[in-house]
């Protein structure tokens, strides 16, 4: 036996396709985040702030000390000698 046509199961002529499904295989589910211990506070002092179990700082955003960021990226290729 032959699968349906759209053509032929709707009663109209919009698809000539079969009634075919594709699929994927069942994959493995990705590993859990990270978690921290809950109920923890700011280390500052009289801070109350509590931090997220997700979050791996002992400092709230508001007394995170201050990080500078160093970009790093592909070094410069010499400049062609003019002959």
């Amino acid at each position: 036996m032959r699968p349906l046509r759209w053509a032929e199961r709707e009663g109209n002529d919009m698809r000539d396709e079969p009634l075919t499904l594709k699929g994927s295989n069942v994959r493995a589910l990705p590993r859990p985040n990270r978690t921290w211990s809950a109920g923890r506070a700011c280390a500052e002092e009289g801070c109350e702030t509590r931090i997220s179990i997700y979050n791996k700082a002992k400092y709230c955003w508001a007394h995170a000390p201050v990080r500078y960021y160093i970009p790093r990226g592909r070094k410069r290729r010499p400049e062609p000698e003019a002959a």
